[in-house]
């Protein structure tokens, strides 16, 4: 076995010991290699079937179905860039979590971010980490039209958000 798949099978290791996510940039410091071949060895193990989800937190080991809260609703949003923090934090204040952020990009189909943004202070995270990176929205690529997985532990709590979001102007329907 070479060195770079005994790296791979002590991430992949690492990241199934622990529920919180594992940044690129710890992983490559405890490796000691740079972060570039940290994202290409879990673009390999990706490629190699293993569930690593890349977040906005880092990287997570997701079996299948384990994602988010149990109770999962896909809404269709709309907005723009200076009103990404109030969408996502009506969201968060009616109790439900942000699994997930996605497009359907004429050219390239469905394209998904993982967000898993819980609460407030990920929240802040996620915001810093886009400002920091000069990022954009998945969005920009569809006039701003967006699809978020949401998960929460009941019904009753979708359905409060996405009131808000409708009163709000955020909800496309």
């Amino acid at each position: 076995m070479s060195k770079a798949e005994r790296r791979r099978r002590s991430i992949l290791e690492d990241l199934m010991r622990t529920d919180a996510a594992v940044s690129g940039a710890s992983l490559a410091k405890k490796y000691d290699v740079s972060r570039q071949i940290i994202v290409r060895d879990i673009s390999i193990l990706k490629s190699q079937k293993h569930e690593v989800v890349s977040t906005s937190k880092g990287y997570v080991y997701q079996p299948a179905g384990e994602k988010g809260r149990p109770v999962k609703r896909v809404i269709a949003c709309r907005h723009k860039f200076s009103e990404m923090e109030d969408e996502l934090s009506l969201i968060l204040d009616n109790g439900a979590m942000i699994d997930d952020v996605s497009i359907d990009h004429p050219v390239y189909g469905e394209l998904v971010g993982e967000l898993m943004i819980e609460d407030a202070g990920e929240l802040q995270s996620f915001l810093k980490l886009m400002d920091s990176n000069k990022s954009r929205m998945l969005a920009d690529l569809t006039d701003n039209v967006h699809l978020h997985t949401i998960s929460a532990h009941t019904e009753k709590i979708l359905d409060n958000a996405v009131d808000d979001l409708r009163r709000h102007g955020f909800l496309l329907e």
